[in-house]
């Protein structure tokens, strides 16, 4: 059996700030039964919560900060009131300084570990979303390896296969080492512009992704259906577009459509 379809809420973020009710209900309409929340535009997290039950979506895993800190039971409370099991974060505290060195990469990972002890107190799981600084080799070696060495098994990987071979890395050889920790996976397509790289250097995140060509799945440089292939652990296969040049409820439909039809990944039955 397919892994379950899920969808990035951050990919419809603008038209969820207009009208999240709206929005959700159009993603239910697609097919989609789960979604991965990333904050809430336009709601609150109770608001969601009576939204996604009317609609039949679930919120097995969703972004956000890492229970530690000041804020840890506040975090956890709003992932409990979602039923959420997987809680994933994509910048982690300095980043992506926090990838840039193997001291540094130990010190973040020790932040990941004490997440993990906290969260797993409530059946929760905690993890990492891949961009391409984890990608980099750092001290002669990949530094998502530096990484997983430093954080037990329970911290998971998200891996986001567009920032995998972005960042110059084998998707399927990624997907099998990440093995057990890879629960949930963004399959996420476009256009890649840095095939012969490996990882990026001293350049902000959020505008690297701003020359980027996101497009719906089965559209763009990714092997989708290669990945698939490499995948044994995976539970839920994500949409997820951080932008797009189109109508994005399009482009969501789009990629549901294709990973469904393709076997990628299973929908509403």
């Amino acid at each position: 059996m397919a892994p379950k379809i899920t969808v990035q809420l951050y990919s419809v973020r603008n038209e969820a700030e207009k009208d999240y009710e709206g929005t959700m209900r159009r993603i239910a309409e697609m097919g989609y039964e789960n979604v991965e929340p990333a904050g809430f535009p336009g709601c609150t997290v109770e608001k969601a919560a009576k939204i996604y039950k009317e609609l039949g979506l679930s919120a097995p895993s969703q972004h956000g900060a890492l229970p530690v800190g000041d804020h840890k039971n506040e975090i956890i409370e709003k992932a409990l009131l979602l039923d959420t099991k997987y809680i994933f974060t994509g910048c982690p505290p300095d980043y992506p300084n926090s990838f840039k060195s193997a001291d540094a990469i130990k010190r973040c990972a020790d932040i990941f570990s004490e997440a993990s002890s906290i969260a797993g107190e409530h059946g929760i799981q905690v993890g990492i979303h891949n961009h391409t600084f984890e990608m980099m080799d750092i001290e002669g070696r990949p530094a998502y390896e530096i990484f997983m060495e430093n954080t037990p098994a329970e911290v998971l990987w998200e891996a986001d296969i567009y920032w995998v071979c972005e960042g110059g890395r084998s998707i399927p050889a990624f997907i099998e080492c990440i093995a057990e920790r890879g629960k949930v996976l963004h399959f996420k397509d476009g256009l890649i512009t840095n095939k012969n790289a490996i990882g990026l250097k001293d350049k902000a995140m959020e505008q690297f992704a701003e020359k980027c060509t996101f497009l719906p799945a089965g559209s763009g440089d990714i092997d989708l259906s290669a990945a698939f292939n490499s995948v044994e652990h995976a539970q839920y296969i994500c949409v997820e577009l951080d932008a797009f040049n189109g109508d994005m409820m399009e482009a969501v439909s789009q990629s549901y459509q294709y990973l469904t039809d393709h076997g990628i990944a299973e929908g509403r039955v």
